[in-house]
This record gives structure tokens, C-alpha cells and sequence, in this order.
């Protein structure tokens, strides 16, 4: 009879530990995410209850983030936050784009280069050279645009 209940008991508490291990992870994520901001920084949170709260942080505690409201300062506490965001810049993706684009457009501008002129080209050494610096060029060119892009970066989850 007893053996039985034991077993179950022991089911239970072995099931019961991988809960206790991710809530112990995502509370460890949830607070390197929020020892990460810097104070003034714009932040865009997600609130089961609330909806999503934006403002620039003015202060930051091991159960609370403060954001700068409208009205009045609002304060949020840390355990009911869904989501954290940060605004940056676009940078890395804006180096992605142009990179590819000016790949693209250096690889077709050395596959024409006979059609440009008299003489013959090299149509491989073209397409290779070409690609090569609308790659770096076009990197450059979509950095600078994405610098001027903002973007909400995901911090938690």
C-alpha cells in the first residue's frame, strides 16, 4: 500500500525540478538583462496586466524599474515584466542589406563590363573585383543609413 504513494510522491518531485530550474534561469536572465541598462535609456516594456510601457529609465533596482511617464514617473516591478526591449540603431542590419545589395549590384556591373567599352575584359576577374567592392562599399553605405535608423533590440526574453 505504501509503495505506491511513495513512488508518486517521488514522481512528483522529480517533475517539480525542471520547473524550479528554468524559473531559477529566467529570474538569473531577467536580472543580467536589467544590470545591462544604462541609466537615460530609452526602454519599451511588456506587462501581462499592463500592456506596454515606454520611457527612458531613470532609476533601476533588483525588484523595480522606474521609467520616465507622461504624467509622472512610473514604476513597474520587476517580476511581472514580460518582455524588455532597448532602442539602438540598425546598424548591423542596415551593413547586412547594403553588403548584399552592392554584391548584387557588383557582380552584375562585371558580368556587363564588355558591353562598356571596346576591348576585352576579363569577365570573372570583373564579377569577382567588382562584387568584392560593392560588398565592402555597400557594408559601409548600409551602416551609415542604419546609424540613423532606430531599433528596438529584444533583451528579455
Amino acid at each position: 500500500m505504501r509503495t505506491p504513494f511513495i513512488a508518486a510522491l517521488l514522481s512528483a518531485s522529480i517533475a517539480g525540478t525542471p520547473l524550479s530550474i528554468a524559473t531559477s534561469q529566467q529570474s538569473a536572465e531577467r536580472q543580467t538583462a536589467f544590470e545591462s541598462l544604462a541609466d537615460s535609456q530609452w526602454v519599451r516594456l511588456a506587462v501581462p496586466d499592463g500592456g506596454r510601457h515606454e520611457g527612458r529609465l531613470l532609476g533601476r533596482s533588483s525588484d523595480s524599474v522606474v521609467l520616465s511617464a507622461e504624467a509622472k514617473p512610473l514604476r513597474v516591478a520587476a517580476t511581472t515584466i514580460d518582455t524588455l526591449w532597448t532602442r539602438g540603431t540598425a546598424i548591423k542590419t542596415g551593413a547586412i542589406v547594403g553588403a548584399l545589395t552592392g554584391l548584387a549590384l557588383g557582380v552584375v556591373a562585371g558580368a556587363t563590363c564588355n558591353e562598356w567599352g571596346e576591348g576585352d575584359c576579363p569577365t570573372d576577374t570583373a564579377m569577382l573585383a567588382l562584387g568584392g567592392i560593392g560588398l565592402g562599399g555597400g557594408a559601409l553605405m548600409g551602416s551609415l543609413f542604419g546609424l540613423a535608423i532606430p531599433k528596438w533590440h529584444r533583451r528579455y526574453p
